[in-house]
């Protein structure tokens, strides 16, 4: 770093930017979740261009309902912890404990959510039947979704002692390793996809557990400490209700066209929310750093609101407008159908990227004061909206879907807006 700096001219913007970089935790951490993000997402779009000129619409639908099935697992999974790690790691002398104590617990519930969706399989989605009749199928997804839980755990750990660096490197490596899979898994079909993608995870993972190891010297151990469970059990499970609420919508989406419209509508909305979440990363990485930073050190709070509006409106601004005015040609790269089926689909989504930053910044800023009761349920009547909107305006396809999305983030800017204002009179 100091070589670089000298290189650069002293009155140049690049060594300027060079400096806050390396200065500034918030803006640091931000773009490295930023850049992580990005680096998921451009080579997931290539890799799902791939895909779809390996495998039918119908094999990718049913494996991009498996792969939000997973995701909505490990939510249910994670109990919050993952929040409550942010918040009460930066400032804890016990550290292994709590690490080791919401590895245990979240790996439990994985496996008892697990046994619960497997068995009800047939009422919760009987398009994956074919999970049970194969009993490798059945020990590979119990596999996967433990994986995934500890995945998402671990990239809360280092966001917590602020060295989201590592967060990038295990995502480049799942990123790239992923495209090496699917060409040996043809003959899976939809379970095919569902191994590339998840075996090129648990690989990132494990690298990420070994860097946890050695970087930051955590000692693994299987234990529940009951003194970590009472210090940051009921804060981490109020966030669980609020997060789980709030990503509620996007889990259960692909199951409600799957199963009412059919899998191919299913493979558009996942192609359309994959190249939005682009955007979204913008304000999810920034409110993430500000929720660390806000952690530990609450009385600059106010600081670093400012220091991430300016970050989220620099940069989501013209990535809404690219979005909306070339996202067709974006879609087009997986076929005509996908531009055609769900480009409009798209640009609701990118304008509801001005929402989800709203919401972003007052969900943290409640988080930080512990107000969680407020986050819920707040999160509850967005999330009611956007999935009984969806539910009414369904037969309209993708485009009523969208309505429903982009209506509901709105409905829940407005409350905290005058929830806010109510506060400050």
């Amino acid at each position: 770093m100091k070589i670089i700096g000298k290189n650069l001219n002293m009155s140049s913007p690049l060594r300027k930017l060079w400096i806050h970089f390396c200065d500034d935790s918030l803006f640091r951490n931000s773009i490295y979740l930023m850049l992580s993000t990005c680096i998921m997402a451009g080579f997931g779009f290539f890799f799902w261009i791939m895909i779809a000129r390996l495998y039918t619409t119908e094999q990718i639908g049913l494996a991009t309902t498996m792969i939000s099935i997973i995701g909505l697992i490990t939510s249910f999974s994670l109990l919050g912890l993952n929040i409550g790690l942010i918040r009460f790691l930066p400032k804890s002398k016990k550290r292994n404990e709590q690490i080791n104590t919401c590895f245990s617990v979240t790996t439990l519930a994985t496996l008892i959510i697990l046994a619960i969706f497997l068995f009800g399989l047939k009422i919760f989605s009987p398009r994956l039947l074919f999970i049970n009749e194969n009993p490798y199928y059945i020990l590979f997804f119990i596999f996967f979704a433990v994986f995934s839980t500890s995945d998402n755990l671990i990239e809360n750990i280092f966001i917590a002692f602020r060295n989201t660096k590592f967060i990038l490197i295990k995502n480049t490596v799942f990123s790239i390793l992923k495209f090496v899979l699917p060409f040996f898994l043809i003959s899976l079909g939809a379970f095919g996809i569902l191994s590339s993608y998840m075996g090129a995870l648990m690989i990132g993972f494990s690298i990420s557990f070994i860097i946890l190891i050695r970087k930051l010297e955590y000692k693994p151990r299987l234990i529940i400490h009951r003194v970590t469970v009472r210090e940051i059990g009921r804060y981490s499970f109020g966030n669980y209700v609020a997060s789980f609420i709030s990503n509620l919508p996007a889990m259960v989406l692909p199951l409600m066209i799957t199963n009412i419209l059919k899998p191919e509508i299913t493979a558009y909305y996942y192609m359309s929310m994959m190249i939005v979440s682009i955007l979204f990363i913008i304000p999810g990485a920034t409110t993430q750093s500000l929720f660390a930073e806000g952690s530990h050190n609450e009385e600059g709070m106010k600081q670093h609101i400012r220091k991430a509006v300016k970050i989220i409106a620099a940069l989501l601004i013209p990535a809404i407008l690219i979005t909306v005015f070339f996202g067709q040609y974006i879609l087009l790269a997986f076929g005509k159908n996908y531009s055609s089926g769900g480009y409009t689909f798209l640009q609701i989504l990118a304008f509801s990227g001005i929402f989800i930053s709203i919401n972003s910044i007052f969900g943290t800023i409640l988080r930080v004061e512990r107000k969680i009761k407020k986050m819920i349920f707040i999160n509850f009547l967005g999330a009611l909206s956007i999935l009984g909107l969806s539910f009414l305006f369904i037969s309209k396809g993708l485009l009523g879907i969208g309505f429903a999305w982009i209506l509901g983030h709105g409905m829940v800017s407005l409350i905290y807006y005058l929830t806010y204002k109510w506060q400050k009179n």
